[in-house]
């Protein structure tokens, strides 16, 4: 790998990172400070140009008022009523509707491949949105570790072209476009378009393809 496209893989894992936090646990003053006193956004790690990268990025150049995120985050991904952005493939890709379907299994053998299986404590399906950035970060941070035996680097990266086409690109756009409609706050929206903007350029990276399927949400 040159040294340009390795830097670039490096920034998308510290930014899906970033996204598994601010996707899979609600916002709390401890994480907004340290996203506004350094500040990330200002300098948000990926340097290639996309259009929705820098919608999130303009969205998100104001401090949120915590409360107000905080109640955002929860009517859009936790309730108790109905949610806004349910954040699981499943939902989108069954017709039911329901968490725990076929996309769920699927996913979770994905997982069981590599030697991962998800345990949050809290009996939750593996398709989060959130632990799915959180497996392309492990992914990402595999290639990096293995980068010295080129074969299993190229199966790395292999497999996260085959996680985003098969698992991930099929329905996070529709998820991120429900999300940004029903976010209450600049910060989600600006996290919605900043997601699915490092979605693409990772896409782009390992040439995922955007599948057609049929989505129920």
């Amino acid at each position: 790998m040159n040294d340009s496209r390795y830097e670039t893989l490096a920034s998308l894992t510290i930014a899906s990172h970033f996204f598994y936090r601010a996707l899979h646990q609600a916002p709390d003053a401890h994480f907004i400070n340290a996203l506004y006193d350094e500040p990330m956004f200002d300098e948000w790690p990926v340097d290639m140009a996309n259009a929705k990268v820098e919608q999130g990025l303009a969205l998100l150049k104001q401090r949120p008022n915590l409360h107000a995120a905080s109640r955002d985050y929860a009517q859009l991904f936790v309730g108790p009523n109905t949610l806004t952005a349910a954040p699981w493939g499943s939902v989108y890709l069954t017709e039911e509707q329901t968490t725990c379907g076929a996309a769920t299994l699927a996913i979770r053998a994905f997982y069981a491949e590599h030697g991962i299986a998800i345990d949050t404590g809290e009996r939750e399906p593996e398709d989060h949105i959130g632990l799915v950035f959180s497996f392309i970060t492990y992914l990402l941070e595999t290639a990096f570790n293995a980068q010295v035996v080129e074969a299993t680097h190229n199966e790395s990266l292999a497999s996260l072209k085959a996680f985003l086409s098969d698992h991930v690109l099929t329905w996070a756009p529709r998820f991120f476009a429900i999300m940004r409609e029903g976010a209450q706050t600049e910060f989600y929206q600006g996290i919605s378009y900043l997601a699915e903007g490092t979605l693409e350029q990772l896409a782009s990276q390992v040439n995922a393809q955007y599948n057609s399927v049929n989505l129920y949400r």
